[in-house]
């Protein structure tokens, strides 16, 4: 629709620099807060509302990768991003794309960025072995976030509905864990189990580095997005969304003394 292509390109920056953002800015905040917290019964419970926040990420950019897919099919994104199907319920899982991984042509293919070459990169300074092995780099993370995704789905829903979590338990706490009640089969009756999560500051600190690297990758393949179908909105999309909102995100993680490979743009 007309009113939908003059929406969709602005849509998508402020996306970016809002929407997306959320995430990140919850889970440094609770960071920076857990820190300061000796009571461990209260870092515990901070520390479990950054994983909430990691597996919220989780869901998100399989979201955004869907919509990718669902604009092939001339679904404008803003349409489709976490909206299309208010009936939906579970989680979204990850395309099979990267967990298939074989080449960054394929990849871009598949999301349908079919315009954007080796060459029509390389003024960027961005050689073709750079985007290979920079998406083969991500495809191996999305490999790990999907297994991560399926192990923790139950607990994501857990701690979204109900909560019924336990703090811990005399004679098997601990300091750096949770228990989460679950049915089990047991000789054919039903038995309820405690299943033991980590939550510890260390958790938060890495879970805090997984939100921050998804909001990067994210940030990278709507400048993609945006080459393939608003190639008049590229360039500032790169310059004023995009790089800004990855060296902020880039500071931010530095100022909170963290670091990890990969926390860096194409």
């Amino acid at each position: 629709m007309k009113d939908d292509a003059l929406i969709e390109g602005p849509f998508v920056s402020d996306y970016s620099e809002f929407a997306m953002r959320m995430n990140f800015h919850a889970v440094t905040a609770l960071l920076e807060k857990a820190r300061t917290i000796s009571d461990h019964i209260e870092q515990k419970s901070i520390c479990l509302s950054g994983l909430q926040l990691r597996y919220s990420s989780y869901e998100d950019f399989a979201l955004l990768l869907h919509a990718f897919r669902n604009k092939i099919n001339g679904k404008n994104f803003h349409l489709t991003i976490g909206v299309e199907d208010p009936s939906r319920k579970g989680s979204t899982s990850l395309p099979r794309i990267f967990k298939h991984f074989t080449s960054a042509r394929e990849m871009l293919e598949n999301f349908g960025f079919t315009s954007i070459t080796h060459e029509c990169l390389s003024p960027y300074g961005i050689t073709e072995d750079q985007i290979e092995a920079r998406f083969r780099d991500v495809a191996e993370s999305i490999k790990g976030m999907g297994s991560d995704q399926d192990a923790f789905n139950d607990y994501k829903n857990k701690l979204k509905h109900g909560k019924p979590v336990v703090e811990s338990i005399t004679g098997k706490g601990d300091l750096n864990h949770v228990a989460f009640l679950r049915w089990a089969e047991k000789r054919g009756e039903p038995v309820l189990e405690f299943h033991w999560l980590p939550a510890s500051l260390e958790q938060l600190e890495i879970a805090t580095i997984q939100i921050s690297k998804i909001y990067i990758v994210s940030l990278e393949l709507l400048w993609l997005f945006m080459m393939q179908y608003y190639p008049d909105l590229a360039e500032n999309y790169l310059n004023n969304t995009m790089l800004k909102c990855i060296g902020d995100t880039v500071e931010r993680i530095r100022s909170l003394g963290l670091n990890s490979k990969g926390l860096t743009y194409i």
